[in-house]
């Protein structure tokens, strides 16, 4: 199924599409009527959650580019980078990852350890080095490639380049078909590294899903940072692909106050809410990301106009709370990184 005619080309790697689902236990606790949850989360066991539908555009063009290698980053319980190693080992392609972490011998658990079971080689740098001199951590990882004969190709923490935001505007696709592109909707999602909040911005648009939202929940930077940060990529996108979409068609909506203290350090209501989820519904929400959108999300709703349906995209991240048993036995929460 081709979305739209600028649609680059795709390798199918998820188990698409999704299912929609009714929260029906959670929506009578919230005192609302209905609440819905995209489970994007049941993208496939091992590449789980939102990453692999941006890497089947992003790898799509690493392999036209002739790469056998591929090098990204991010924290070392990142689900991208895991979705990265597992696609790297079912196509046969080499991964490098430098991975944000405090200790240099992380242990291998949740995330980090399939990362090391695909295969992929790992290396760790002190979260100040990696924020001051990430561009030369990959310009170093890039040559060292490059010398060694292969044929690398880059893509930063999230896939949250033009490319990957086009597995967004196919989840929106597959909303609006389930759903109906008329049905009043607020479509609602954890944002960090933007390319899920632009993908379904752009989807909403292109598909003429005009009485939908879409509200970002940031976890990670400020509302300030993401207004600008959410449409400069929006722009690189509209630009790269010529899409007919102008700003006005793609407004940046934001559910502030739910990021805590920072990027991957949980806070008491998130911990509630995945607690909630799990006695309530069986789902499984982590720590970093889909714990505070959500809770953001069961803030947002209860403020809404009646007649509108929440929808939550639930990005996955379920192998990054396997690393944080300890929130849930009720110990020290203490950031993952």
């Amino acid at each position: 199924m081709t979305i739209h005619s600028q649609e680059p080309a795709r390798l199918e790697l998820a188990q698409l599409p999704t299912p929609v689902v009714e929260l029906k236990r959670l929506a009578a606790h919230a005192g609302v009527p209905r609440i819905l949850l995209k489970r994007d989360d049941l993208t496939g066991l091992e590449v789980s959650g939102n990453k692999i539908r941006k890497l089947e555009y992003v790898v799509a063009d690493a392999l036209a580019q002739g790469a056998d290698t591929l090098v990204t980053h991010g924290g070392f319980q990142s689900n991208h980078c895991r979705a990265t190693a597992a696609v790297g080992a079912r196509l046969g392609l080499r991964v490098r990852m430098l991975l944000r972490s405090a200790d240099d011998d992380p242990e291998w658990d949740g995330n980090l350890f399939l990362d090391h079971l695909f295969g992929a080689q790992c290396s760790y740098h002190d979260p100040d080095l990696y924020r001051d001199k990430l561009d030369n951590l990959v310009a170093e990882a890039m040559e060292q490639e490059q010398a060694a004969g292969r044929k690398p190709y880059f893509f930063p923490v999230g896939a949250s380049v033009p490319h990957g935001s086009w597995g967004y505007v196919r989840c929106v696709a597959e909303l609006a078909k389930s759903l109906g592109s008329d049905t009043p909707v607020d479509l609602y999602c954890a944002t960090s590294s933007g390319g899920t909040q632009v993908g379904l911005m752009l989807g909403r648009a292109l598909l003429g899903c005009d009485n939908w939202r879409v509200r970002g929940v940031p976890v990670s930077d400020s509302v300030e940072y993401f207004q600008g940060y959410l449409r400069q990529l929006e722009r690189d996108t509209v630009e790269q692909f010529q899409l007919e979409v102008s700003p006005e068609q793609t407004p940046i909506e934001l559910v502030d106050g739910f990021i805590g203290e920072g990027y991957a350090i949980p806070y008491p209501d998130a911990v509630e809410t995945i607690r909630r989820l799990g006695q309530l519904e069986a789902v499984v929400l982590d720590p970093s990301y889909t714990s505070k959108g959500m809770t953001g999300m069961l803030h947002d709703i209860t403020r809404q106009e009646p007649g509108r349906v929440p929808v939550y995209i639930h990005t996955g991240g379920s192998f990054g709370l396997f690393a944080r048993r300890d929130l849930i036995a009720g110990r020290h929460a203490a950031g993952s990184g």
